[in-house]
């Protein structure tokens, strides 16, 4: 059968549960093919290769988009099969009922999507499969059990976007090694994970080193690399046995840069050793909120103050860039908390930092608790990949909400440059919104990340070129949403 596969390319984030489904697809014999829908027509694709099955996976973010999307398609191809999964049909399976997807995949699915493929060519029903939700199953559908042996998978079949997309000639590359994570974050997926699938496994499970080291030899075999990127929630708990190996053979093997992410709360100068004498070149540590019983209460991060700062300082010391999270605009909170978030970031001497402003998401505890407290009322319509985007929250004023946005452009570029902190937060921050927060927020942002937290060896016209897309996609949601 042929299968083909729709996306939309977001600022250079790899789909690579695609790819993991893809390579599942090919070790079954079935050809797979790509439409991005940035640079395809997605109808005329369809037309030429004539798929059997169109997937899609998607966040709650860009959904609106596919089922648009799948919507013109059906009317077009009423016969094709069609199938989305990922984070939004996962943690809003009933999504399936206004929607003309023909089965959506919840969970983990490499083996659902093999034992779909199967019914589809046997010209059999779908409605019995584990982790497949139709119109006909949705109150009654089960789950199977999570894969525990991660080893026992297909590695990811990347050819399915670096040949057919400009993320194979960019240098640097995703790679995840792990799955879940235990912590209860209640602005995160993971807690409401753990509760699907409880009693089903393993909810935190890691490939071996040897497993790691291969992928990445195989991506390097195939397409330009010199910067690896591990995506894992937490690539390293604890200086254990795993990443003393991993120390070892990543620095024999493949001896390139590399990024992870981690909790200040766990990270040790131990941990950070392993870390530096691998090659590891940035670490993530989120701080989320700069005020200690926001962290605590409302997004259960029970991380001091000093935890923070001394992690940072910690990678400072052994001359590892950082790069954090703070969100801003959290329910019932003050433009002062969220200044907080800056304050803190600025005590932690990080290299960079991101002020994403609060999307209350379905499934998560922070999402639901919006809702029930009445600041929020779901409208995926209303929901962006970008969280720079007005808040959706009913408890702040337009002057607050006006704010937030300057904040999470400006905020970004007061960490590169402290001198302006004074200026923006006493009087910049306060004036409209305007395109030159976003030209100065997405320059900075390009000389940072070029120069210091990912080192790609991309030349200026190739780093010029990426500067220009992210304005454009900016551009183009900032037209969607007047629209």
């Amino acid at each position: 059968m042929k299968i083909l596969f729709i996306f939309k390319s977001e600022n250079f984030i790899v789909p690579i549960g695609l790819c993991a489904i893809s390579a599942v697809a090919r070790k079954q014999g079935h050809q797979v093919y790509l439409c991005e829908t940035n640079s395809s027509d997605p109808l005329k694709l369809i037309s030429q290769v004539k798929p059997d099955i169109l997937g899609f996976s998607s966040s709650t973010g860009e959904a609106k988009h596919y089922f648009r999307l799948n919507s013109a398609i059906k009317q077009n191809f009423p016969d094709v099969f069609t199938i989305m999964g990922g984070p939004h049909p996962t943690f809003y399976p009933e999504m399936i009922q206004g929607n003309s997807f023909n089965a959506i995949c919840v969970g983990e699915g490499e083996e659902a999507f093999a034992d779909l493929l199967q019914a589809v060519e046997e010209n059999k029903s779908t409605d019995n499969i584990p982790n497949i939700v139709t119109k006909n199953n949705l109150k009654v559908f089960t789950l199977r059990n999570l894969i525990d042996d991660l080893d026992s998978l297909p590695l990811p079949d990347y050819s399915l976007l670096y040949d057919n997309t400009p993320l194979g000639k960019y240098p640097l590359k995703s790679i995840i090694t792990s799955r879940g994570c235990p912590y209860d974050c209640t602005y995160c997926f993971n807690s409401a994970w753990r509760k699907l699938y409880q009693g089903k496994g393993r909810s935190v499970r890691r490939h071996s080193v040897d497993y790691v080291i291969d992928e990445i030899l195989s991506v390097k075999s195939r397409w330009p690399l010199s910067f690896v990127k591990f995506y894992d929630d937490i690539f390293a708990y604890s200086a254990d046995d795993w990443l003393e190996e991993f120390s070892q053979k990543y620095k024999n093997k493949i001896n390139l840069p590399f990024f992870i992410l981690t909790r200040a709360d766990l990270l040790t100068e131990d941990m950070v050793r392993l870390l530096k004498n691998a090659g590891c070149h940035t670490i993530s540590m989120s701080i989320e909120s700069g005020n200690y019983e926001i962290r605590k209460n409302l997004l259960k991060r029970t991380m001091s103050d000093e935890q923070i700062i001394n992690a940072h300082l910690i990678c400072d010391k052994y001359r590892i860039y950082t790069f954090t999270n703070c969100v801003i605009g959290l329910p019932n909170t003050t433009l002062q908390n969220d200044i907080e978030s800056l304050e803190l970031s600025l005590k932690s001497k990080v290299t960079w930092a991101e002020f994403p402003i609060f999307y209350p998401y379905p499934g998560t505890e922070l999402g639901q608790k919006t809702v029930d407290s009445g600041v929020y009322s779901f409208d995926f319509e209303k929901m962006h990949t970008s969280y720079q985007h007005e808040s959706l929250l009913n408890c702040f004023t337009k002057k607050e909400k006006n704010a937030q946005m300057n904040l999470a452009l400006l905020g970004p570029v007061v960490i590169v440059f402290p001198l302006l902190k004074n200026l923006v937060l006493k009087y910049l921050i306060f004036i409209k919104h305007n395109p030159v927060f976003t030209f100065s927020y997405y320059l900075t942002k390009m000389y940072i990340l070029r120069k210091k937290i990912y080192v790609t060896k991309t030349n200026l016209w190739t780093s010029f070129c990426i500067f220009i897309r992210s304005l454009r996609q900016e551009w183009f949601r900032h037209e969607n949403k007047k629209g």
